[in-house]
């Protein structure tokens, strides 16, 4: 009986299993002949790659709601790493330059190295970065990235066979052979293919183009012709796609050193800004506001996942999340008197250059602030360069002596000559070593220091031979008597005056928001000390009247009046207006002006240096010539700054004025390199305040519809 369960059980058993293997035959018949193209087509749709979105950067506009920086649509040739053919690689990368460069165009690029043969290394000092990338090469001790040690013995460390391979020791023609073999570039290529292969393929090592940073920028804002052209050849470009997206677009030609320019990450940079979620292949600002308002402007990028079948063709697109563009920053620019800051800077530069037989004037600086808020209506350096054609005029930009790329507004520091005088009369106005009716007679020669041989004169004893007589503080500012500040200035001492000078701001940076601001320098004990000198009580009298060692940037000297004007209240200097939103819908942030230091400030002191500037503009004043029967009263201060470095070159000509006289709303300080006289810049001052005073009508308030909240 138990023998026939069991035999009966092995039946069951038997048939279950040829029951099972029929039902996998018909399985298999269902997935390969029933419905095999079904099942494979789904298969493929499964494909997914995904790719970031970039967000859209938010846009600049000046105070009034007009676009300075905005986004076009643009066109860049990417190469795309999932279907990138690394086989293929030179021959389709030396086939892309070709079209980019019948084009005119600029492509992806960082290698240090001339692009025609003899080859030479191209970094300078001042490019180290792009030299300690290159270096990098050399440290991954690859053997043939090594030079061989002939004499070394057998028997010698695998260390002491080789010379690690550094710049100092491998010239250029040596590294482009270690890259032609690194990079498997056929001997048919020419140096100058071979070069252009290179420099590509260092730039991919650069942006560590990756499943991880799958599209790498080759070129940037592409034609609508050369994209066709890259359509048409589509088959014979593996890997090379079209993208489209926004690219910065300036809608001014002015104010370049203010707005400054958006570029890729650097390598160096990286490291820091992973952690903020950006990737190699990111935009981001490089200089000016573009960099400073960077956390405002960028927006978050977003993600889609692509769905190909197996020959790459797109089935679908998902959007897994959406980019959602930066805000929109409105700053304190006028570009109305920006644009004459800058073109009557340039202008009077030429003038002044033309009667001087173009000997001595280079180049210049003009900041507009306001009174009340140390917000800056206008800051312009000459000469400028244009934002829109960079990456194209940047070696020329470079060699230009006059140094263009250079923001005098906020980089220059000067020697002020009498346009600091200002500073000497508040500080012996409110120390009280005099009062405003003290009255001091102009001997010509000031003789208190003769024992020791000095004895310094007035300007207009060295001109004429003469005198100013007897003086108050305000007519001492509007002839700007040296000798009556020679004398306030000794009796009040290099301690006190450099005192009140560190309350308004002179000689620190002022904090704006722009990079590359200096100090300057205060001249007294202080800043000699730090030189391992020694100040002489006689320097102070050089001092008191912007001479000696003193060097200060425009903006100090516009912040300076701008505090002595609204009572003595020093705010850091601003761009920035208000944040809103991508449509316009909301105010995300708003400047509230940063105050930075308080004087209780005299009336009788402030008017006392009031008067004296208004006298500067008539009647006899040092600048009447300019604002005479001028319809808006207005104050200035002239300078004949003595430079240093180069006394055989004219002085600089400096200017810093105010308006209007009752209720000051605005200061302008300008600044001509070797102009000659404060009375040469003054019509720059002039036409800013044709320009100020002279609108009918402000532009419209700016709504959504209008490109600004109201």
């Amino acid at each position: 009986m138990n023998r026939r369960n069991q035999i009966r059980r092995i039946g069951v058993l038997c048939s279950m299993m040829v029951l099972i293997a029929g039902l996998m035959v018909l399985r298999l018949v269902d997935l390969q002949i029933v419905n095999g193209a079904a099942y494979r087509q789904e298969a493929e749709r499964k494909i997914l790659r995904t790719y970031e979105q970039p967000a859209s950067r938010g846009e600049i506009l000046d105070c009034y709601g007009r676009p300075l920086v905005s986004n076009a649509l643009g066109f860049s040739i990417t190469f795309d790493y999932y279907s990138w053919d690394s086989k293929l690689q030179n021959d389709v990368i030396l086939q892309i330059c070709a079209i980019t460069d019948a084009a005119g165009l600029t492509h992806a690029d960082s290698l240090p190295v001339t692009t025609t043969a003899p080859f030479a290394y191209t970094f300078a000092s001042q490019e180290e970065a792009a030299a300690q990338d290159l270096i990098s090469y050399f440290e991954d001790n690859e053997k043939n990235w090594r030079i061989p040690i002939e004499d070394a013995p057998e028997d010698a460390a695998e260390e002491d066979k080789y010379i690690v391979r550094t710049l100092d020791n491998t010239s250029a023609e040596e590294l482009m052979d270690l890259l032609r073999d690194r990079y498997d570039i056929p001997a048919s290529y020419t140096d100058e293919e071979a070069r252009k292969v290179a420099g590509v393929r260092y730039e991919m090592r650069q942006q560590e183009f990756s499943s991880y940073n799958n599209l790498f920028t080759f070129a940037s804002d592409v034609s609508v012709e050369t994209v066709s052209l890259v359509e048409e050849r589509s088959s014979e470009l593996p890997g090379v796609t079209i993208s489209v997206d926004d690219v910065r677009q300036y809608d001014t030609a002015y104010a370049a050193h203010v707005l400054g320019r958006v570029g890729k990450i650097y390598r160096e940079e990286y490291e820091e800004l992973r952690s903020q979620g950006y990737s190699l292949n990111d935009t981001l600002g490089k200089d000016g506001l573009e960099k400073a308002y960077e956390s405002y402007l960028r927006g978050t990028d977003g993600t889609r996942a692509v769905q190909t079948n197996l020959d790459g063709d797109v089935t679908g697109i998902i959007e897994v999340e959406e980019p959602k563009p930066g805000n929109n920053v409105i700053t304190t620019i006028d570009l109305d008197l920006q644009a004459v800051a800058e073109e009557s800077l340039a202008s009077t530069i030429a003038d002044i250059s033309q009667k001087s037989n173009g000997r001595d004037v280079e180049g210049g600086a003009v900041v507009v602030l306001d009174v009340d808020t140390a917000g800056i209506l206008a800051c312009a350096s000459y000469p400028t360069y244009n934002l829109a054609t960079y990456n194209a005029d940047y070696n020329d930009l470079l060699d230009n002596p006059l140094k263009p790329l250079f923001n005098r507004a906020i980089a220059g520091a000067y020697p002020p000559g009498s346009t600091f005088k200002p500073v000497t009369a508040l500080a012996a106005l409110e120390s009280g070593t005099i009062t405003p009716s003290t009255k001091i007679r102009d001997e010509g020669v000031y003789t208190y220091y003769a024992s020791s041989g000095y004895t310094p004169a007035c300007w207009l004893w060295n001109d004429r031979r003469g005198t100013h007589g007897t003086l108050d503080v305000s007519g001492a500012l509007k002839y700007s008597c040296n000798y009556f500040f020679y004398e306030v200035s000794r009796q009040m001492g290099i301690e006190t005056l450099n005192s009140y000078a560190k309350q308004l701001g002179l000689g620190e940076k002022t904090g704006v928001e722009l990079s590359g601001e200096v100090a300057g320098n205060l001249a007294g004990p202080e800043s000699r000390a730090a030189t391992g000198d020694t100040w002489w009580p006689g320097e102070t009298l050089q001092a008191a009247i912007g001479q000696s060692e003193q060097q200060f940037t425009p903006i100090q000297m516009a912040n300076y009046m701008a505090t002595i004007l609204n009572g003595g209240t020093r705010h850091r200097p601003h761009f920035l207006k208000q944040v809103v939103s991508d449509d316009y819908t909301q105010v995300i942030d708003e400047c509230e002006p940063e105050v930075l230091n308080t004087m209780e400030l005299r009336q009788s002191t402030i008017d006392a240096i009031k008067e004296g500037m208004r006298g500067v503009v008539t009647d006899d004043g040092t600048a009447a010539s300019v604002f005479r029967n001028y319809p808006i009263a207005v104050g200035g201060k002239t300078g004949s700054a003595q430079t240093s470095s180069s006394k055989a070159k004219a002085a600089h000509g400096v200017f810093i004025s105010f308006a209007p006289y009752d209720d000051p709303q605005i200061v302008v300080f300008a600044i001509v390199e070797h102009g000659g006289s404060g009375g040469n810049v003054a019509p720059i001052v002039r036409d800013i305040y044709d320009a100020y005073f002279g609108k009918q009508t402000d532009p419209a308030p700016v709504t959504q519809e209008n490109t600004l909240i109201a």
